[in-house]
């Protein structure tokens, strides 16, 4: 089992979604998640796509849920991390 996020993880990584920085979140998670380089080349969509689908998972960011949900609808995609 892995432990929980540190606060600082927690606090840095709600900052990226509340600001909608697709480009911190991409280099976010190659410093905390380490991220191996086929994924990191990801382009903007797929960065895009992950930052909405992210922000609906998060409980603390529900006032940004219906824009997310709207932005995945707008482009075929649903809230699910793991769907499409």
């Amino acid at each position: 089992m892995q432990p929980a996020p540190s606060h600082e993880y927690e606090a840095q990584l709600r900052d990226i979604l509340t600001r909608r920085d697709w480009e911190a979140l991409r280099e976010f998670t190659r410093e905390q998640n380490q991220i191996p380089d086929d994924v990191y080349e990801k382009d903007q969509h797929f960065w895009e796509v992950l930052l909405h689908k992210l922000t609906c998972s998060r409980i603390e960011l529900l006032g940004l849920h219906d824009t997310s949900r709207a932005w995945l609808a707008e482009r075929g995609y649903t809230t699910d991390i793991g769907g499409y």
